[in-house]
């Protein structure tokens, strides 16, 4: 048994435990729609999964597994819904894209799927905001340790179900939750990466805002 010094000693070589809260989801751009807004309502989603798919094979007197594919589970998101409801708009022009409303007839995949990325940052302070200077807009990335420490990017995603939203009387805040069917995933390290320097800082922001909120 490893005694906690160990434990504590393992941690801080490792760069401590990874946190949770500590995410940050990128949502493609629909037409006028800014995805950024919906990056910040994200309140939960998963990292996903993936099962190796066995089957029997004997090998003399024995049985034993081999691969001969994988499987991979939906993905979800929950939001928190705005006044706006843009969240539930969002979405409901994206499935439209998927099958028209109007004339009833499915489009080809190509023109629905996008890649869907959700990164995991290291704890730290960041700041990533646009300062107007006359006729300029500056964008100001000032960042110090929200480092991507995973990303996982989901490739050609499209969102197969929008959760029934119940409406009480109890009162509370109104969430909607996307379902999400892809092809494959894939992972990547991004350390001290100049183009991960905006989600680096944003989702450092958003989640020191949500630990104070809660």
């Amino acid at each position: 048994m490893a005694s906690i010094n160990e434990l504590k000693s393992l941690a801080s070589r490792r760069g401590g435990f990874a946190q949770s809260s500590q995410y940050l989801v990128k949502l493609p751009s629909l037409g006028f729609f800014n995805s950024r807004d919906l990056n910040l309502l994200c309140k939960a989603t998963t990292l996903p999964g993936r099962q190796i798919l066995t089957s029997d094979r004997k090998m003399g007197i024995k049985d034993t597994k081999v691969a001969y594919g994988y499987a991979l589970d939906p993905l979800s998101m929950t939001f928190q819904v705005l006044n706006d409801y843009g969240v539930r708009t969002y979405f409901e022009v994206w499935q439209n894209n998927i099958i028209d409303q109007s004339s009833q007839t499915p489009r080809y995949k190509s023109e629905y799927t996008h890649d869907i990325q959700i990164v995991q940052l290291r704890k730290g302070v960041g700041i990533d905001t646009d300062l107007k200077l006359g006729p300029f807009i500056l964008d100001i990335d000032i960042f110090k340790s929200a480092n991507v420490i995973y990303e996982c990017t989901l490739i050609n995603a499209f969102p197969t179900t929008i959760v029934e939203m119940p409406l009480s009387q109890d009162g509370g805040i109104i969430e909607l939750t996307v379902n999400f069917e892809y092809d494959n995933w894939r992972s990547s390290r991004f350390r001290n990466n100049p183009n991960t320097r905006n989600i680096r800082a944003l989702g450092t922001i958003i989640n020191t805002v949500n630990n104070i909120i809660n």
